[in-house]
């Protein structure tokens, strides 16, 4: 029954995520730059839970001394890093190429999984690798050959960026060892924002404060897409292996064509519709094979994997 509950936590993230490209666009068509949007992104979080926490649960805000530069390599990699590695894809090739090498993050988890946390690493998983893999490739439009262009750097930049996203499952798992989620979402917001923020600009980070019309989508990022997204992510992971939790994320670019067809009135075509059914049948199956007990990489297994004494 845990191992369910963390598959719907993961599958929660993923839907919130997936809708961050419609607000995006709001955000985008506003005149925001991407540094200016990830930068309120990662800080809005940061205060927003700051704030909360420390009035409601304010024992979640103690970390241990020795766990900050843990804490700190955490966000400066797996937030700051890998919003700028993606930022540079998307500028340096088209956006369903950069999706695609995105997606190579599960299979970077699958692998650190297994030497980091004694995840199995099986056959029938890396048939679902692949699946999810092709999957997200035709709903992102990476099929229409006529959009690809080859750029050594942006090819590069998006493999980074798979990899440090991928970082984020790895990270967590051995975090969640020893924190709240809220906890881990907070403190490598903060980091992350140290990364984006200059990058931005004083002058152009001031600029929505005077337009209340791009208000409302800055809030749905900060709560949606971004605090209740990770957060959630991280409680299903507690529940299941980083491997399965990246595979099931997956659902993320399913869930952004779907409601960019419901939304935006884009045309979805039919090897993206394939691609879709390949996601969801391949996360679907995934969750049927899942049998009871503990997964691998639960936090005692994680503890022991780190060292920990806790």
């Amino acid at each position: 029954m845990r191992r369910w509950k963390g598959y719907a936590l993961v599958l929660l993230a993923a839907v919130l995520w997936g809708s961050l490209g419609i607000v995006g666009r709001r955000l985008y068509a506003g005149g925001l730059s991407p540094e200016v949007a990830v930068t309120y992104r990662s800080l809005g979080t940061a205060v927003f839970l700051g704030a909360y926490l420390g009035l409601v649960r304010p024992a979640l805000l103690a970390v241990r001394s020795r766990d900050l530069p843990f804490l700190a390599l955490y966000g400066l990699v797996s937030v700051g890093l890998y919003n700028l590695l993606y930022f540079t894809a998307i500028r340096l090739i088209p956006v369903a190429t950069a999706a695609v090498l995105l997606y190579t993050a599960p299979l970077f988890v699958a692998i650190l999984g297994r030497v980091l946390f004694d995840e199995p690493l099986t056959p029938a998983k890396w048939v679902l690798l692949l699946v999810t893999l092709v999957g997200t490739a035709l709903a992102a439009g990476a099929y229409d050959l006529t959009q690809v262009r080859l750029n050594a750097t942006g090819l590069l930049a998006g493999l980074g960026a798979g990899f440090t996203y991928g970082l984020y499952s790895i990270f967590g798992k051995y975090g969640l060892g020893r924190y709240s989620p809220w906890t881990l979402v907070l403190y490598t917001q903060i980091a992350g924002t140290a990364v984006v923020a200059p990058l931005a600009g004083a002058a152009a980070l001031a600029a929505p404060l005077r337009r209340p019309d791009l208000w409302p989508a800055l809030a749905y990022m900060i709560l949606g897409p971004t605090l209740f997204a990770y957060a959630a992510y991280l409680g299903g992971l507690r529940e299941i292996e980083s491997s399965h939790a990246s595979i099931t994320a997956t659902v993320e670019p399913v869930v952004a064509a779907i409601l960019g067809a419901a939304v935006l009135g884009e045309v979805l075509a039919w090897p993206q519709v394939l691609g879709i059914a390949l996601v969801l049948g391949g996360v679907a199956l995934l969750q049927v094979r899942t049998s009871g007990g503990p997964p691998p990489g639960t936090p005692s297994a994680v503890r022991r994997a780190a060292g920990s004494p806790l």
